[in-house]
């Protein structure tokens, strides 16, 4: 099966990363050999089952940046992530589409082909309408000991939110509206928690709730089948926000030539 990709890369670099990587955008800042979005759109290239990338961001920076190739598109950022993925997706409506969209930030430049179609394969697995990663505390700590990400405790272990995932394309515009509230609260596990109903929030605290229990009361209230897949891979988990993690990818990404 094949699936269409978009790259989300229009998002403004943090006042702190600005003070040790002089770019507006966090896509063009240079890791090593490379700005940063060519490691993202270089893991989702490699991967067979990709077929068209979109990449959304500033356009004519990121032309003079990636390679030239048929089924590399590029359209505008928006305002907020969400209106940037709105345009990418206006581009894959006007033709056809695959039945499910990968999507992703620029800022995850550990990302690898592996990791990626881990991630495909258990989405394979179950017939959701949408798909989210985890990875374990572990997972993370054992590839990148010291990383600093926020964590919430589940039924099943402890846990932090990947930076990619999938969704039904037919249900991309209702996906759309979720987006925005969940964008807007994303570093706020409760803040989301609090969207799904007292009960859930009072599982959440009490770290009883388990991944169950999430997805049915997600299905519930927005209407989408949700699916959480927990990924072994912690390049999925660990993202570029701050120095720190810059520092981290020039250490483990500085010498990769491709």
């Amino acid at each position: 099966m094949q699936y269409d990709a978009i790259i989300l890369a229009g998002g403004e670099s943090s006042s702190e990363l600005k003070k040790i990587a002089p770019y507006d955008n966090e896509a063009l800042i240079i890791i090593g050999n490379y700005p940063m979005i060519y490691f993202v759109y270089n893991a989702v290239r490699q991967c067979p089952g990709i077929r068209k990338i979109v990449v959304s961001g500033p356009v004519d920076s990121l032309r003079n940046i990636l390679p030239r190739e048929e089924l590399l598109f590029f359209v505008p950022s928006g305002n907020n992530a969400v209106e940037s993925l709105a345009n990418a997706v206006e581009l894959l409506k006007k033709e056809a589409t695959s039945e499910k969209i990968l999507i992703m930030p620029t800022d995850i430049p550990f990302i690898t082909r592996e990791a990626i179609e881990d991630f495909i394969k258990h989405c394979e697995k179950s017939q959701s309408d949408f798909y989210y990663p985890l990875t374990s505390k572990e997972t993370n700590e054992k590839a990148f000991p010291g990383v600093k990400r926020t964590y919430v405790r589940l039924k099943e272990g402890v846990f932090t939110g990947g930076n990619l995932f999938m969704v039904k394309t037919q249900l991309i515009d209702t996906f759309l509206d979720l987006a925005l509230k969940l964008v807007i609260r994303r570093k706020n596990p409760l803040a989301i928690a609090r969207l799904f109903g007292l009960g859930l929030v009072w599982k959440f605290i009490t770290g009883t709730l388990s991944l169950l229990a999430a997805e049915k009361r997600f299905h519930q209230v927005t209407g989408i089948k949700g699916k959480a897949i927990i990924s072994t891979y912690a390049q999925i988990g660990v993202d570029v926000d701050k120095p720190s993690d810059l520092d981290l990818a020039q250490e483990y990404l500085g010498d990769i030539k491709f």
